[in-house]
């Protein structure tokens, strides 16, 4: 393939942006779409430094390609970032999220028991999208059936991130954000008149005693449920494929088990199921002899860090037994992902069950990615689950 520029929006570029990535870092590093008019960050170092420089790239006009502040945490900087994580934090150590685990193992199982029922199925739409949903509304204390009404709303969202929207689209993204916020408003209403043991009413009423206003708790609650479940989604989506494509590792983790987290690692770090986000730049900066100016829109890209042949050799091999401990696919620096123990807790009991019951997985049918510059996933893939 030859390869001489890059357009994230490109149909090739999402069906396979590694060798985009590769062109980037071996000859534009930082890179100036003069098209869609934002800059591109690709190589590892270059990436962890933006992520890690929240005085000059800011994430205060959104993390989207569109210039749309938002009042979430995630396109806050300090010192609002700073009071609202000190906040919530809490509540996201793997200790507090590890209390989950046995009601995360009961909604894994039933959708093993759905998958396994199947002659052929479609991963995502029996596995991958609900079960991440199921999650965050149990935690949220919001009721299940109301999981596709959320995946709708975090999808139009989701698109706005992507940007290159037609007025049509962005109208109905504007329609689903409203209807998501007062679905979240109503929930707060009835939380503070009957507490439950939930996340909202954890938000209400925080363990460091300092007051979120309604806009806050709102802004968190679609912000956990957005990212969290399409990181989570994209994982699962990306963690079947990966051992389906390479049976080889699937056997090296069925005769040993321990790989178990190592494996979720490399997965994550190969097929990032955030490919990147964007900043803004305050100030000018100079890097390998280019200026960005102030002002400018960035994208940093995660999953080409991940593949920056200088810290991972040979990175297009899918190799479980690969030391990955310093990879970027929940970003760095401040905005470190907050859910990131959520998703390797699904992941993990996941893997763990599939192990337990499935003896391998097969291809089915037309593969399909999605088709986002700034996610990783399948839309469809149709497996046959051979049981154990």
């Amino acid at each position: 393939m030859s390869v001489t520029t890059y357009d994230p929006y490109a149909a090739e570029v999402m069906q396979d942006p590694y060798p985009y990535y590769a062109w980037l870092r071996e000859n534009a590093p930082l890179f100036h779409d003069e098209v869609n008019d934002f800059w591109v960050i690709s190589a590892f170092a270059d990436v962890q430094w933006a992520l890690r420089n929240h005085e000059v790239f800011s994430s205060n006009e959104g993390v989207g390609a569109e210039r749309r502040p938002v009042p979430m945490m995630i396109a806050l900087d300090p010192p609002d970032h700073t009071r609202l994580r000190r906040i919530v934090q809490h509540e996201f150590v793997p200790k507090s999220i590890a209390e989950w685990a046995p009601r995360v193992q009961q909604l894994v199982d039933a959708r093993l028991d759905d998958a396994l029922a199947a002659d052929v199925v479609d991963w995502p739409s029996v596995v991958a999208h609900p079960l991440p949903i199921q999650v965050i509304a149990e935690m949220l204390g919001v009721p299940g059936e109301d999981r596709i009404r959320f995946k709708r709303w975090s999808d139009d969202t989701l698109d706005a991130l992507g940007g290159g929207l037609s007025p049509e689209q962005s109208a109905k993204v504007e329609a689903a954000i409203i209807d998501f916020s007062q679905y979240l408003y109503d929930a707060i209403l009835t939380r503070r008149e009957q507490p439950a043991d939930d996340l909202i009413s954890l938000l209400l009423n925080p363990r460091k005693g300092e007051v979120l206003t309604d806009n806050e708790i709102v802004s968190f609650t679609m912000l956990l449920l957005v990212a969290g479940n399409e990181t989570t989604t994209n994982l699962i989506g990306n963690l079947a494929l990966a051992f389906v494509q390479h049976p080889d590792q699937w056997a090296l983790l069925k005769a040993d088990r321990t790989l178990v987290p190592q494996a979720i690692e490399e997965i994550l770090r190969r097929d990032s199921p955030i490919q990147g986000f964007f900043r803004n730049t305050l100030s000018a900066v100079e890097r390998h002899g280019v200026t960005i100016p102030a002002g400018e829109k960035v994208m940093v890209l995660f999953g080409s860090a991940n593949h920056d042949p200088a810290v991972y050799p040979d990175p297009e091999r899918f190799d479980i037994t690969r030391p990955v401990t310093n990879h970027l696919a929940f970003g760095s620096g401040i905005h470190l992902c907050l859910g990131a123990p959520v998703a390797r807790l699904e992941a993990t009991l996941l893997l763990q069950s599939m192990l337990d019951r499935i003896d391998h997985l097969e291809v089915a049918g037309d593969v399909e990615r999605t088709r986002n510059p700034l996610l990783r996933g399948v839309a469809k893939l149709p497996l046959r689950v051979v049981p154990a």
